[in-house]
């Protein structure tokens, strides 16, 4: 048989609709278009977050940044969902377009607040520290922006969990101002914007556009150009294509009914024999050997939460199992596996593959 190599020509394109890729991880998106004087609003993102306003909050045409509309928070908007605000260990992005008309109260701007358990968090603005941002996470820790802001002009305002990194951007460029956090986040499923949940502060003074919650996921991790047309509502048919090009360290070949969310998080081939060596992995940071055919599989970044399936084979002529470790807590930062004998006793083998799969 003769196979000749396949020309660039012969590759079709045949995704047409832009589309978000990491649409799937999108957990709140909240245009905020409507009628003046409205008093309800839709969550465009696959979660459908209830979206419940509080006495003066309204959709207002006087100010907005993208559309013909904005929120105006006067008191207190209620965002509650079963999935999307609790972002475990993981990354995650908050952002949205801000419009301030004052300074001079106490006001959050995404808050979780619900006593001071760990994982509890308020972002918001200080009337002592006019202009700037304060983060306040994990029941008491807290920072604040160095950027100031101004009234009456839009500020895109990114809050993002990179690596372990808290950190601010403004119009983005990243603040200064960063903080190493890699724990429990966003422990409840409700987000208030306005007057802060626990103890008050006072009446919120500003308008929100294009409020969006990525789960998951760093959306921006160095200085970018902020959003120049308002967030995507889609996924498109971003899978319908396959792209190569002289970078390309993959191809995805697939149709607009796959979801993203659901691709391998992680995988790994190693040897398990003598020191542990990996003979090639995606997502993985090492393999810890914890005794005869007992591992860890050590994860670059952490997944979302610890719901994920590993699946995986052997080789070797001992070797013909393979199952998760169910002796110890599994977390989202590593996997704890056991390769097995033909008499399923514990071995270690010279060919381990794995593939994590999850949200």
């Amino acid at each position: 048989m003769n196979l000749t190599k396949p020309r660039l020509d012969q590759f079709k394109i045949t995704g047409s609709t832009v589309g978000d890729l990491y649409f799937p991880q999108t957990k709140l998106l909240l245009p905020f278009d409507g009628a003046n004087g409205a008093t309800t609003t839709s969550d465009l993102s696959n979660t459908s977050a209830s979206v419940t306003f509080s006495s003066g909050d309204e959709i207002r045409t006087a100010q907005s940044k993208f559309g013909n509309s904005s929120l105006y928070v006067a008191d207190n908007v209620t965002i509650s969902s079963s999935d999307g605000f609790n972002m475990g260990t993981g990354e995650f992005t908050i952002e949205g377009w801000w419009y301030f008309t004052s300074f001079s109260n106490g006001f959050g701007l995404y808050d979780q607040w619900s006593g001071s358990s760990s994982g509890n968090s308020q972002i918001w603005h200080s009337s002592g520290a006019a202009g700037k941002i304060k983060w306040y996470y994990s029941g008491g820790s807290i920072f604040t922006s160095n950027t100031t802001m101004s009234t009456g002009q839009w500020y895109h305002v990114a809050f993002v969990r990179e690596s372990g990194t808290l950190k601010m951007y403004f119009n983005g460029t990243v603040d200064s101002s960063t903080q190493s956090f890699s724990s429990q986040y966003g422990k409840t499923d409700t987000v208030y914007l306005g007057d802060q949940h626990a103890g008050g502060g006072g009446a919120p003074q500003y308008y929100v556009d294009d409020l969006r919650v990525t789960k998951g996921l760093a959306r921006y991790t160095g200085n970018f150009t902020a959003p120049t047309t308002a967030h995507l509502t889609s996924s498109g048919d971003v899978n319908k294509h396959i792209v190569v090009n002289s970078d390309a360290d993959g191809v995805a070949i697939g149709t607009g009914g796959i979801n993203q969310a659901r691709i391998a998080k992680a995988w790994v081939n190693f040897n398990g024999t003598g020191t542990v060596a990996i003979n090639g992995s995606y997502n993985v940071s090492s393999i810890t050997d914890d005794g005869v055919g007992d591992y860890d599989i050590n994860f670059s970044t952490a997944l979302s939460d610890t719901n994920y399936v590993v699946v995986g084979t052997t080789g070797g002529s001992s070797i013909v199992g393979f199952k998760r470790d169910q002796n110890e807590t599994r977390t989202t930062s590593k996997a704890g596996v056991y390769s097995l004998s033909g008499s399923q006793t514990l071995a270690d083998g010279p060919y381990i593959e794995a593939i994590v799969f999850g949200n």
